[in-house]
């Protein structure tokens, strides 16, 4: 027997190689189903089987069930309201609006008229705005013949009831003052003024403005001087305008 022959004899004959991938898909699937068979026991204690037919079925929520209420949806066309919560501000409260302005002409007229008392048909108002800081009667050994009312410098001075310009300018002491002349022969004087607003002539009305508080004159600081004459006598312009429902 030759040496090929020999070789031939020993050959083992081989067995074609059968492809793996269809036996392994088989054994995945299977342990997935296997482990879908059995899931935890529920509030009965009854175990619920899965299957390929209801795996994907809806969950039924029971009415109780927190999550039944978050996944309610609300009809077509609808959007549910929002949720409130306990202390949440509405978003329209959290910036406040900005205050309303009066009229730039309503302004104006309140600078311009100050409040008035009507006592007889006639109108009176407070000369300043101020407080007294010197009242009227003697003092370092002569006569103050007014008082005085301090509320800072260019506060508005306004005539007490309806008169005529009798002056407008600077008088001595009084530094820049204007005097007034009312219909009933009374003369008033505002002293140690800022600025003038009016001029000799001119008709003003109670409550008008006419000046502004200064420090002009014989004055240790801003403030108004006013004084009343009757019959061409000073008066105590406190009593004058509290008998007239005008207090100081």
């Amino acid at each position: 027997m030759t040496s090929q022959q020999t070789r031939q004899r020993h050959v083992v004959p081989r067995t074609p190689a059968r492809p793996l991938l269809p036996g392994v898909l088989l054994l995945a699937v299977g342990a997935a189903f296997a482990g879908l068979a059995v899931l935890p026991a529920s509030a009965t204690g009854v175990a619920q089987r899965v299957s390929a037919a209801n795996v994907l079925a809806p969950v039924e929520l029971a009415p109780g069930d927190p999550l039944a209420a978050a996944s309610a949806v609300a009809p077509t066309g609808d959007i549910p309201p929002p949720v409130a919560v306990a202390g949440a501000v509405a978003p329209e409260l959290l910036t406040p609006a900005p205050p309303a302005r009066p009229p730039a002409r309503a302004s104006r007229d309140r600078e311009r008229t100050g409040a008035t008392t009507t006592v007889d048909g006639a109108r009176f108002a407070r000369p300043g705005n101020g407080r007294v800081t010197s009242p009227y009667g003697t003092r370092w050994g002569r006569l103050h013949a007014g008082v005085d009312l301090a509320a800072g410098m260019g506060s508005p001075i306004r005539a007490v009831t309806d008169a005529t310009v009798l002056f407008s300018g600077v008088e001595g002491g009084y530094g820049q003052s204007i005097r007034l002349l009312h219909p009933d022969g009374t003369v008033t004087l505002y002293g140690h003024l800022s600025s003038l607003l009016v001029n000799r002539g001119d008709k003003v009305d109670a409550g008008q403005q006419i000046g502004r508080e200064g420090n002009t004159g014989q004055s240790t600081g801003p403030h108004l001087h006013f004084e009343v004459h009757v019959n061409g006598a000073p008066v105590n312009p406190a009593r004058w305008l509290a008998q007239r429902g005008i207090s100081i």
